[in-house]
């Protein structure tokens, strides 16, 4: 066996040791055979590419998000990653100058990506039609135009719906003769994760012609592939490579393995089959390799067909511990594919037609589709808009951004054909080509607009929604998303302008509603703070009094996320709001009691993944007692992470919420719930709208988002006499619940490999005190201006770091206060930009000091902080919202970091980076009375006490 490891990244990644090991034969397979291997592994991030060169292996690596399915056709590649699928062209003309020279003999150049959005894609396939797309997320096959996120083409028999909520877990694909021919899925289910119960024995392969199950009792079967004239599939949980009898269904096993295998390929006499180790999850649990999971391995087998025996073997020792796709790119022995690789070196590589030819630019299809598209009307267009995921609907033609983070929808898309019906392609112009024929189609304009806040190119959504203003000046849907876009990517004067012309013409209850939510992200100033907050209570003010009611039965109303940032009592504001927002109210009273006595309780939200909101409630989901409650979580969103797997498995029921608000109050009203506990509520547009209608007999509202909702159907704010003062009540609309603990059972994040490099490598200076903010910027109020300019004039050697927003105006206002407000110590201000989650904890660990800001303090971020042993001061306010930091040194029986005056913050700050001594016994400290922090069951059995006191007030 050969052995090696890589343990450096490209600049921007972080660092990771990836061991592995080989036997010698198989780069004389590999060139016997004249191609190469092509493997992705999304737990990594990485494409790994196994050439030849002089006769030996040549491994490289290129770094993607989340890269799942694969397809090679000769000299073009498909891949699909987290979001999209990514196009590469095999330029062998290019490869000859890509340093190692001599090295390589074709060149993978990025051409070009479509957004399908996180639809989960396992399997890709190159046939007559172009990519075809194994639709995990929606349980449907699919093809990809330039217009959709794709296009749904084939689907069970079985499957009723095309739903965002993976009923059946179809994952891979067989193609014979340019079609696609037969499926693996792992049960024949028609309910929202529907195959998880029996996965180990459910497991069916499907004939995509017939619609008809041709075979049984799989164990998470994967990669079905059809080759010298039978059908291979593997039985992933039984670690097998088989064949399958078509007349019978039987299956023979050709090969054994130790591993979860996932991704096949064939060239010649040789089977090139991916195996993974498998998580310590219920998701493997009763599979058969899970029997002997410690001895499983991860790495590529490589099964001669003559003798059916593995001859060679590629294995990862540590790094990578799951392989998705295995590709086999014939004539290509030693590719190269553009882009960061894991020596730390990065080629840039440019394509160019001859010196003096100017190639003529068409209107060519998609280079991912094989035939051109011809024109359809515009109307069918915007018809298939409908797919389009994401985004709160304001007007009934047009649809918007959600402050902070869209949450995926789950409406529900037309019915498919039948399973034997192949479904015509759509065909239609370009939108763009209809535009520079027809500029004065405002419709057409949002409609691309839309498309271009799915791509997440908001400045060129910005210009559409202009255009569309400009073509029709009066309609109302332009300016809504003009303005609310404007607005989100912190341009709120723009948007008022955008919203003031609005009002001049359609005054609707939804667009003044609109209008009064607009305000700054960053704010230039305290009297800043006062008109913004002046005009919005105006307008709202003019609304109670001329009778305005908003319908949030039917209709997403803007979030409240900005208003909290203020750094005062918002309740008049959200009262004000909630006379003017109305949704649906039922009968208060209970429901029928429970058949088993249990409570039960439903958790609502958007952010039950990995977020912030997902943190602070997977553990106290997991760990409710159940002999007590039944647990209901209700998502706002149909996508899959680590985190909505563990939310699945952990609750009773698991429902994804419609987009559709009247779908969405049918659904919870059915739910038949006794409490229904909002984990946030003005962060998603839905979770905020349904806030207002009665869905249960007992709602209440958590610290999620710690501002109050103003809504009439609110019954609870469920605070902590660590978080709230004794006289709160006046900033709850709610009645304050004040229990004794937190209620947040939190899990003690692991902490990041040793990186002696991570200074260097991530821009921080090398020496000075680092005084780190990693909150994000519309956190920082103009009074933290003072805080921060004190600390640095008092520690000349000392730098304050912060993380760029996730909009780039938010950090441009900021810095454009801090040149007038932190003049003289604005050059020791950085910025670095967003960091993957290691590096975070990373950063924590190396700062000197953590600050708090004073307004709006860190939650997640403390927890963080205090598991990496970093000291955070903190000045806890009179709001909630800056009291989390306190709460969780309460909770700690430590409170020497925290404080009651800028004076004491500005001294403490700057002792703790420049006292040696005093520092060290600080973090002792910090050290040995954290773990209090984490874990703590106390914290589930407070919260279970409250909720029960809830459904029966005489227990309060």
């Amino acid at each position: 066996m050969t052995t090696d490891k890589s343990d450096s990244a490209s600049a921007s990644e972080p660092m990771m040791e990836v061991r592995y090991e080989f036997t010698p034969v198989l780069a004389d397979i590999l060139s016997h055979i004249k191609a190469s291997l092509m493997v992705t592994t999304y737990q990594a991030g990485k494409l790994l590419v196994l050439g030849v060169h002089n006769k030996s292996l040549r491994i490289s690596f290129a770094s993607y998000e989340q890269p799942m399915g694969l397809a090679i056709d000769r000299d073009r590649m498909a891949l699909g990653t987290r979001r999209q699928m990514n196009f590469l062209q095999g330029k062998r003309e290019v490869a000859a100058s890509v340093e190692p020279k001599g090295t390589w003999d074709v060149c993978f150049v990025p051409r070009t990506s479509t957004w399908t959005g996180n639809i989960h894609g396992h399997d890709l396939a190159w046939g007559n039609d172009g990519l075809w797309v194994v639709n995990t997320l929606f349980s449907c096959l699919c093809t990809l135009h330039e217009d959709y996120s794709f296009v749904p083409r084939w689907k069970p028999r079985f499957i009723s719906q095309l739903a965002d909520q993976d009923r059946c877990h179809l994952n891979g694909l067989a193609m014979k003769d340019g079609q696609p021919a037969f499926v693996s899925a792992m049960s024949e289910t028609d309910t929202p994760a529907g195959w998880r119960p029996n996965k180990a024995t459910s497991g069916v392969l499907i004939d995509v012609a017939s619609g008809e199950t041709i075979s049984r009792g799989l164990a998470m079967p994967h990669s079905p592939r059809w080759y010298q004239g039978r059908l291979w599939v593997l039985d992933s949980g039984c670690g097998a490579l088989a064949t399958v009898d078509l007349a019978t269904g039987k299956r023979e096993v050709v090969e054994k393995f130790p591993g979860y295998v996932r991704g096949l390929s064939f060239l010649g006499q040789f089977a090139f089959v991916g195996l993974s180790k498998i998580r310590e999850t219920s998701i493997f649990g009763g599979v058969p390799i899970a029997e002997d999971r410690h001895n499983l391995k991860c790495g590529v087998g490589v099964v001669d067909l003559i003798s059916g025996r593995t001859v060679a073997v590629f294995q990862f020792l540590s790094g990578v511990t799951e392989i998705f796709a295995v590709e086999v790119a014939q004539g290509s022995v030693c590719p190269y594919v553009a882009g960061a690789s894991t020596d730390g070196k990065e080629h840039d590589v440019w394509v160019v037609p001859p010196i003096g030819k100017v190639p003529a630019v068409s209107t060519r299809p998609p280079w991912f589709s094989q035939t051109a598209s011809s024109a359809e009307s515009r109307q069918q267009s915007i018809d298939q808009s409908e797919l389009k995921t994401g985004v709160p609907v304001w007007s009934t033609v047009v649809s918007s951004v959600s402050p902070v983070a869209p949450a995926a929808s789950t409406a529900v898309a037309p019915q498919l054909p039948s399973a034997n019906t192949v479904m015509a392609r759509p065909e239609t112009t370009r939108l763009e080509d209809w535009l520079e024929h027809n500029p004065n189609d405002a419709a057409s304009w949002i409609t691309l607009g839309n498309l271009r806040q799915e791509q997440d190119r908001q400045s060129d959504a910005i210009v559409c929604y202009e255009r569309a203003v400009s073509a029709d000046p009066r309609m109302a849907a332009a300016r809504q998303n003009l303005g609310y876009l404007l607005f989100n990517q912190g341009y709120p004067e723009r948007a008022m302008a955008v919203y003031d012309e609005l009002l001049t013409f359609d005054a609707s209850p939804m667009n003044r509603l609109l209008a009064s939510s607009v305000l700054p992200t960053v704010y230039r100033s305290n009297e800043d703070i006062q008109r913004w907050r002046q005009r919005q209570h105006t307008a709202l003010q003019r609304m109670v009094d001329d009778g305005i009611v908003v319908d949030a039965s039917r209709n997403l109303v803007p979030t409240t996320f900005f208003w909290a940032y203020q750094g005062l009592n918002d309740v008049a504001l959200m009262n004000l709001r909630g006379s003017v927002i109305r949704g649906s109210s039922m009968c208060k009273s209970a429901g029928s009691p429970s058949p088993d006595g249990r409570l039960r309780v439903g958790f609502l939200s958007a952010y039950f993944r990995n977020h912030t909101i997902g943190r602070l409630n997977i553990g106290r989901i997991e760990q409710l007692d159940r002999s007590k409650f039944h647990v209901t979580v209700c998502s706002a969103f149909a996508g899959q992470d680590e985190f909505t797997q563990r939310f699945r498995q952990a609750a009773d029921s698991y429902v994804v919420v419609s987009r559709d608000v009247s779908k969405a109050i049918e659904a919870i009203r059915s739910l038949d719930l006794d409490v229904l506990v909002f984990a946030d509520v003005g962060m998603d547009a839905l979770c905020s709208t349904l806030a207002f209608s009665r869905v249960a007999p007992v709602q209440c509202v958590t610290w999620g988002h710690p501002e109050t909702t103003g809504s009439r159907e609110m019954d609870y704010f469920l605070s902590s006499e660590l978080l709230d003062l004794p006289s709160a009540q006046e900033h709850y609309s709610e009645r304050l619940i004040r229990m004794p603990l937190t209620g947040t059972w939190y899990e003690r994040p692991a902490e990041p490999a040793v990186d002696p490099e991570f200074r260097k490598r991530v821009g921080l200076p090398t020496t000075g005190s680092l005084y780190v903010c990693p909150q994000t910027l519309f956190k920082i109020h103009p009074d933290d201006d003072v805080l921060f300019r004190r600390i640095l004039e008092q520690d000349t050697s000392g730098h304050l770091i912060m993380i760029d927003g996730r909009v780039s105006e938010w950090a441009s206002r900021l810095k454009a206060r801090w040149s007038s407000t932190m003049a003289s110590v604005f050059d020791r201000c950085l910025f670095l930009p967003s960091l993957p989650h290691p590096d975070f904890l990373r950063l924590l660990q190396v700062a000197s000091v953590v600050l708090d800001p004073l307004h709006f303090g860190g939650g997640n971020s403390s927890y963080e902080a205090l598991a990496m042993g970093a000291p955070v001061v903190t000045l806890p306010g009179e709001f909630l919202r800056s009291r989390i930091t306190q709460a969780l040194y309460a909770t700690m029986g430590f409170q020497d970091l925290v404080v009651s005056s800028i004076d004491e913050y500005t001294s403490l700050a700057v002792r703790l980076a420049n006292d040696a001594e005093f520092r060290a016994g600080t973090l002792r400290s910090i050290q040995t009375s954290s773990h209090r922090l984490f874990e703590n069951a106390q914290e589930v059995r407070c919260l279970e006490e409250t909720l029960l006191s809830l459904h029966n007030p005489t227990r309060q």
